[in-house]
């Protein structure tokens, strides 16, 4: 695991508010659920810190762990600040319950709601979060998980990518929905 500065971050500029982006397992920052995003936060004078996966990466038995060690060392990284977030994706969500603990609000896209560590932690918080799925994600499963802090928004016939299959331009409206779910986040909550 390596971490590195988002391109038009400054590394020595004195922040207070850094996030950290968590990719998927296949799911690089790049990408365009987690470049815009770093791309709205680096435009609002946030420090982004993310992390790439090596060839040599292997979380084992222990998802949760392997996760909460790469978070650590991105905020280990990255100057002391005022505000933290976590931007994650995917397999980058097995870090809610070290964001629990640590109390970082975050941004969950597709979290994997079928894990039990993670169901359990979500139900109990009390910080605010943003959590994003598609309708038609097998692991999107939000029954149970409307009692917490959280904000849930459901994209409806995306999928675990947020994406409607065969349908370029509804692809298209479902990442503007989610990146604009992002932004109302970012203005109410964490202004």
């Amino acid at each position: 695991m390596e971490t590195f500065l988002w391109p038009g971050c400054e590394a020595n500029q004195d922040e207070t508010k850094v996030v950290v982006l968590v990719p998927g397992a296949g799911y690089k920052v790049e990408s365009p659920l987690l470049y815009w995003p770093a791309e709205q936060l680096r435009d609002r004078g946030w420090q982004v810190r993310a992390i790439r996966w090596t060839a040599d990466d292997e979380p084992g038995d222990d998802p949760h762990g392997f996760a909460a060690r790469a978070v650590q060392q991105a905020f280990a990284e990255a100057p002391p600040a005022d505000h933290r977030l976590i931007v994650a994706k995917s397999f980058g969500t097995f870090s809610i319950p070290w964001a629990e603990e640590a109390q970082v609000p975050a941004v969950w896209l597709t979290p994997i709601l079928t894990d039990d560590v993670i169901r359990r932690t979500l139900t109990e918080t009390r910080k605010p979060d943003l959590l994003i799925g598609g309708s038609k994600d097998k692991l999107w499963t939000t029954d149970a998980l409307s009692e917490t802090a959280a904000t849930f928004v459901d994209i409806l016939n995306a999928n675990h990518s947020l994406e409607v299959p065969n349908d370029w331009r509804a692809s298209l409206a479902a990442h503007v929905q989610v990146f604009t779910a992002i932004e109302r986040f970012l203005t109410s909550t964490l202004a």
